[in-house]
């Protein structure tokens, strides 16, 4: 009987996550997943994005990039299909981020996860469905301030025969134009993979970036075999690093604040397991698309000119991007129970907030704090204003400019105290504060305005950010100016870059400081409101309902609220609000006879109180 006790066991345990899609209705599917399950091929997991466009056609695009680009079909018969997420209605032409499912085809976490992170944003933030992790409004706020392109396999053809390789037999992580290419290869970029992948980055302003892998627990970043001798030690955790980039402080104090905030389903992401290429994988590895994503445009860091074939290939203009290498997951292709869902922890959580992570560091951004664009106030209130610093690692300066003129930013009167408790640090002061597991406990800035005047007021929050970045390592290897286009953007108001790219002219403005949407204050008097107008009978009788007509108004048409002492020991409290100008019924019944005072009033919004309305009535026994 044991075994048979065992097969059962297995049959329960293993069933929920054996669901297949195709025998359920596509959009249920979709739109209410029980689990994070795993395609049979790569044909189907590109049928659930089309699946989800045809659902948010106005958010998601999905489209096939090997066609886009003239590149040809992918080894084995494929197409490479990338997808777009963004409000389309808001327009292109923000900051661009790109997550590559994985180049090695056996290596499938961050491919499936990818997925479920799209199916996951989509839906907490464009229908009813509840999401206790982030507000909507972040999540809306992504996608409209967001491009987020996702190469749903960069090895199609490796992800359905379960291998490492493409049909070539090309390991298509060592073909790019750094130091490559490694073997087994073609030869740079002789993919079809690699070759739309160029064409993609060149074609765009990607700042933020990512190949996904598997088979061990790690964050890497550049170098690999470059920059041998050329050493850092991390400002945070005070570990030594080998073979370290211009940006490595960057690199470092993001990718720690990174792991911790993806957690520990996986295995703890730690110093000792977030570093350069070099530092932490015993072999080499050359052509990787990571260190050339990063610095392989030569034409603005000469110091990488030895390692790129640009004779040959051309310069890289969309290079410059941070990209991170995350060897998501121990296992290469994780059992689906592993993944988990919505709110059961697995990789499909973890890699939602690898993307989340590196999507909000795109570009610096501030947010209001449950703070209403239009605010109306009376004279002599005081407003809390609070609001909150993102896409940033350290806050060096942050306050508000505020006046009465609508563009506070050139034309204001007035300034608050400078935060700048953070300023020459390397992190802190941001939302992203103190992140770990899923959650941040970030700085929430705050001022008090007292308005003594009245008038039409308008408030932008400032912030100045990332300035200690600039200051790249080993200047006298790398030069005086950083790599990354995130930097370059965020300390250098001289800086531009435009690319003529697939969207059309790609522009990037150096800035020294960020600004919050204005908020307009409304500061005006206050009248208080009219007594109210009581039509009703004078007569009554004990115990008989009675139904009194009651007029009210305000001068300044704001709501108020009534108030009815019935002369009886009882009241009706605080009742409304009700709209100014509007009549009204309110009803009573009298318990014993006797002649009573009535007497009533009204308050406006801002507890302005009108004087007392009064009249008398007489309340006769009823007969039995």
């Amino acid at each position: 009987m044991k075994p048979i006790i065992v097969v059962i066991i297995l049959l329960l345990v293993t069933t929920p996550f054996l669901t297949n899609p195709l025998t359920a209705d596509a959009t249920t599917f979709i739109l209410q997943p029980e689990w994070y399950i795993k395609p049979h091929s790569y044909k189907e997991l590109v049928s659930w994005y089309k699946e989800l466009e045809k659902i948010f056609p106005d958010y998601l695009e999905v489209f096939k990039a090997n066609e886009l680009y003239h590149t040809g079909k992918v080894a084995g018969g494929y197409d490479l299909y990338y997808v777009r997420i963004t409000n389309e209605s808001r327009g292109l032409h923000k900051p661009e981020v790109l997550f590559l499912g994985g180049p090695h085809g056996d290596e499938t976490t961050g491919t499936i996860g990818l997925y479920w992170f799209t199916n996951w944003i989509l839906r907490k933030a464009l229908t009813d469905e509840p999401c206790l992790e982030y507000s909507k409004d972040y999540l809306q706020w992504i996608l409209n301030n967001r491009e987020i392109y996702i190469e749903v396999s960069h090895n199609p053809y490796g992800f359905d025969h379960k291998q490492r390789y493409d049909a070539h037999g090309w390991d298509l992580n060592r073909e790019a134009d750094y130091q490559g290419p490694g073997s087994p290869t073609g030869g740079i970029w002789a993919s079809v993979n690699g070759k739309t992948l160029v064409r993609f980055i060149n074609n765009h302003t990607i700042r933020v970036g990512c190949d996904f892998h598997g088979g061990v627990r790690m964050l890497l970043y550049p170098w690999a075999d470059t920059h041998v001798g050329v050493n850092g030690v991390s400002p945070l955790s005070n570990r030594s690093y080998s073979n370290v980039p211009p940006d490595f402080y960057f690199y470092d104090i993001s990718s720690l604040r990174l792991g911790s905030y993806i957690g520990d389903f996986g295995g703890d992401l730690n110093p000792s397991n977030i570093g350069t290429i070099h530092e932490l994988i015993d072999y080499s590895v050359r052509g990787g698309i990571c260190p050339w994503a990063y610095g392989a445009d030569v034409n603005s860091n000469p110091a990488e000119d030895p390692y790129v074939k640009d004779e040959s290939f051309g310069n890289y203009p969309g290079a410059g991007i941070l990209w991170i290498s995350p060897e998501i997951s121990g296992p290469k292709n994780p059992m689906e129970r592993y993944f988990g869902n919505d709110t059961t922890i697995g990789y499909g959580i973890e890699v939602r907030r690898f993307v989340l992570h590196q999507t909000d560091l795109a570009q610096p951004y501030i947010r209001w704090i449950s703070t209403p664009k239009n605010l109306v106030v009376i004279k002599g209130s005081t407003v809390s204003l609070k609001w909150q610093v993102n896409g940033s690692l350290v806050v060096d300066h942050t306050f508000l400019k505020w006046g009465e003129n609508p563009d506070p930013i050139n034309h204001s009167s007035y300034t608050t105290r400078d935060h700048n408790e953070y300023s020459n640090k390397y992190i802190g002061g941001t939302g992203w504060d103190n992140a770990e597991d899923g959650k941040t406990h970030g700085v929430i800035y705050q001022e008090n305005i007292t308005f003594d005047k009245t008038g039409d007021y308008y408030f932008v929050a400032v912030a100045q950010v990332d300035q200690i970045y600039k200051q790249v390592i080993h200047r006298e290897i790398y030069g005086i100016k950083p790599y990354l286009r995130l930097i370059k953007e965020r300390t250098n108001s001289s800086y531009y870059e435009a690319i003529n790219g697939t969207d059309g002219i790609e522009e990037i403005k150096g800035r020294d400081h960020w600004y919050s949407p204005i908020i307009h204050i409304i500061v005006r008097d206050n009248l208080p409101p009219a007594k109210p107008i009581l039509h009703g009978k004078h007569i009554t009788k004990t115990g008989v309902k009675n139904t009194f007509t009651i007029e009210i108004d305000d001068p300044d048409n704001d709501n108020v609220f009534l108030y009815v002492d019935w002369g009886d020991a009882t009241n009706s409290d605080w009742i409304g609000p009700y709209k100014s100008g509007e009549t009204l019924e309110i009803d009573h019944i009298w318990s014993d006879s006797g002649i009573y005072k009535i007497r009533m009033k009204v308050k406006d919004i801002y507890n302005a109180e009108s004087s007392w309305k009064t009249t008398f009535i007489i309340v006769f026994k009823s007969k039995s």
